[in-house]
């Protein structure tokens, strides 16, 4: 679940380039990236789509460019991604009443905790994907809640988008560059999230899993939603609507770990985004970890040592006043 990170401890910085003129290929790699599934392109004369990505686990920037049209069904998984064409006329949920149709250089919201459908059109789509845990943490940054799953609208007034326009062009070109790491790519994924979040203001909260999610799903999403709280399997097992035993099962097959542990495994990434987006002069190791549903300092000090190479006093100490604004 925690992104990739240099022998350094470090977030280490990744691109992706690829140039793809097999549409079948091309409909596996969407599905890929967005958890999609019915992927078409049916444009095939002279087809040929060209990806690339340069990632480093919190924020990632995508440009997609194809010849052909395409539809299908997305679903991003712990993500909130915002996107915006060159040459405008992508569909989002074409067949409900409240369709949203993009238009050139205006950016959308891709719908959160639901399946929706898209109409996409030939040309060029630009992409920023940010972790779920990031923004999550980002939104409450000034407050003492807990980060909650966040519900985006798709779209917004234009005249809310001209700040995180510049934003966009200010820090995309160092962050396109790998050579950006450390304290200086923390302070740009800093920018961004919150002009993202400026401009599209979080609705009341009324995250649930989408009709069509399966077992893990919803699991998933009621534990993100309620990770601070205490929580038992059985809670779990009900908000899934399955029994104990398909609940432990799914988890050990899919994930390899126990839900107990999965829902571990959250409040710890939680905790260390947390930490290092506090302020080290007035947040306290204890507070974050209270808020993310530690409740035994001795016990949770030592499992984030565990898992991240650092106790959680440097975190806060060394990396918190990197990002600090």
């Amino acid at each position: 679940m925690t992104s990739a990170r240099a022998s350094d401890g470090r977030r280490s910085v990744q691109e992706v380039v690829r140039t793809v003129t097999d549409p079948e290929e091309a409909a596996a790699l969407v599905s890929d990236v967005h958890n999609a599934r019915a992927v078409h392109f049916p444009d095939r004369d002279g087809f040929r789509l060209r990806y690339r990505v340069m990632t480093d686990g919190r924020v990632s920037l995508r440009t997609a460019s194809t010849t052909s049209r395409f539809t299908g069904v997305l679903q991003p998984e712990r993500q909130y991604v915002l996107s915006w064409t060159v040459e405008g006329g992508s569909v989002i949920d074409p067949d409900r009443p409240d369709a949203v149709t993009m238009h050139p250089a205006v950016p959308i919201a891709y719908p959160s905790g639901r399946e929706f459908a898209i109409e996409g059109a030939a040309g060029t789509h630009h992409f920023v994907h940010f972790s779920a845990d990031f923004l999550e943490a980002v939104a409450t940054m000034d407050s003492d809640a807990a980060p909650r799953p966040l519900n985006l609208p798709i779209s917004v007034e234009p005249d809310r988008l001209g700040q995180l326009q510049t934003v966009v062009r200010s820090v995309a070109p160092a962050l396109f560059d790998r050579s950006t790491v450390g304290e200086a790519r923390d302070a740009l994924d800093l920018m961004l999230a919150e002009a993202v979040l400026a401009a599209f203001e979080p609705m009341p909260d009324g995250h649930v899993a989408g009709p069509h999610a399966n077992t893990l799903q919803r699991a998933k999403t009621f534990m993100h939603a309620r990770f601070d709280r205490v929580l038992t399997v059985p809670e779990i097992a009900e908000a899934a609507d399955v029994s104990v035993r398909t609940l432990q099962e799914a988890f050990q097959k899919h994930e390899g770990v126990t839900p107990m542990a999965f829902l571990r495994e959250i409040r710890l990434e939680k905790a260390r985004l947390g930490l290092q987006l506090a302020d080290p002069d007035v947040s306290s190791v204890a507070a974050v970890a209270l808020s993310c549903g530690f409740r035994h300092m001795g016990r949770f000090s030592g499992a984030y040592h565990e898992e991240f190479g650092e106790y959680p006093a440097e975190t806060l100490r060394l990396r918190g006043r990197t990002v600090a604004r």
